[in-house]
């Protein structure tokens, strides 16, 4: 295996573990000691409690929390990724009370992996979209009006 293939089975890993069965104790095993998380949520701890504290916020506010990776690519060392999420926020989520609604999203990740753990990320997650679909946030004016197949 390559050292590009054994990134994109680390990451996938991390996705069918930790993110979509809550296996948490696979965290030290699949992160690096020093794992930085440069799309952290304010105010979320650093390292690995930081995984554990973040994957935790979404198992919690959407326990039937599934990511499908749709795209994974590597470099050298990073991994790049497209994701779809989907879950019943069924739990609190960044302050808001839970909705009881099935919502979807996408997020786009880089991944930098270094001796076999993922070291850091950047992210993009699509919480807009995510917040409209939860009613915190209006539906722009502009997608209202427009037939459902031209806004997906």
């Amino acid at each position: 295996m390559t050292p590009q293939e054994q990134s994109k089975e680390i990451y996938r890993r991390m996705v069918n573990e930790v993110v979509n069965q809550g296996h948490f104790e696979v965290v030290e095993e699949l992160f690096h000691p020093d794992y930085v998380d440069h799309a952290a949520p304010p105010g979320a701890p650093g390292g690995l409690e930081g995984v554990k504290a973040i994957f935790g916020m979404f198992r919690t506010a959407f326990p039937d929390v599934v990511f499908r990776i749709d795209d994974m690519v590597a470099d050298g060392d990073i991994v790049a990724t497209l994701v779809h999420g989907e879950g019943t926020h069924n739990g609190p989520f960044m302050g808001l009370a839970p909705t009881g609604i099935h919502a979807a999203w996408r997020s786009v990740g880089f991944f930098r992996v270094k001796d076999g753990k993922i070291v850091e990320h950047w992210g993009i997650p699509d919480l807009f979209g995510l917040l409209v679909q939860l009613g915190v946030i209006p539906e722009p004016a502009a997608a209202a009006g427009k037939p459902s197949e031209l806004r997906n």
